[in-house]
């Protein structure tokens, strides 16, 4: 039986803006640009992959087995906050890529957009890697200083078809505390041609 759900909260998140490179460099980055899934990446290094896994599985995410595989390693999702889920897919180079979505629990998850998560996926993982490497995959850089952030909203559709009983996973993300503890760990990546 199809049930329809009034949804009242958006998910938001922080994404970098002005930023400056390594090698010196400075960007702003346009919002567009942020908010395209590939274009900035966390990177753990190869051998700490499984341990970073293991964090992500402590703090309740789940591997997730779809058709729609990108070359990734390890895929696996965490609800938040009722109707939303934090996807994480982890390659074999050690980058990740991070998004918020509406859940796989509601018909409208097909159509509906999704947002990138740096911050919130290096939080849940730092107990096993401590140290904040982004890559701007476009540019071929690494991050060294994140001056201005974008604050980016995702707000749900106005209701909700349930096709599955949902399990609700509470919690509140401190955005700000996430965001101020990351950026202190901010470092150059080693990645070096796919050795560790």
């Amino acid at each position: 039986m199809q049930s329809a759900t009034v949804v009242e909260y958006p998910i938001s998140t922080y994404l970098p803006r002005d930023v400056i490179y390594f090698d010196g460099t400075s960007a702003v980055l346009p919002k567009e640009y942020v908010l395209k899934e590939g274009n900035l990446r966390l990177f753990v290094p190869r051998n700490k992959i499984e341990e970073v896994v293991n964090a992500l599985r402590n703090s309740g995410f789940k591997d997730v087995n779809l058709k729609s595989n990108k070359g990734e390693k390890f895929y696996l999702s965490m609800k938040i906050y009722n109707v939303w889920e934090l996807h994480v897919r982890i390659y074999d180079d050690g980058f990740i890529d991070g998004h918020f979505e509406l859940s796989r629990d509601y018909l409208e998850y097909q159509q509906y957009q999704t947002i990138p998560s740096i911050y919130e996926v290096f939080d849940f993982y730092r107990i096993a890697y401590d140290k904040l490497h982004i890559y701007d995959a476009i540019a071929k850089k690494w991050i060294k200083e994140v001056r201005t952030q974008y604050l980016v909203t995702l707000n749900p559709p106005k209701s909700l078809t349930q096709w599955e009983p949902i399990a609700v996973i509470g919690g509140v993300l401190s955005a700000i505390g996430i965001i101020a503890y990351a950026l202190s760990r901010l470092d150059k990546g080693e990645y070096i041609n796919g050795d560790n």
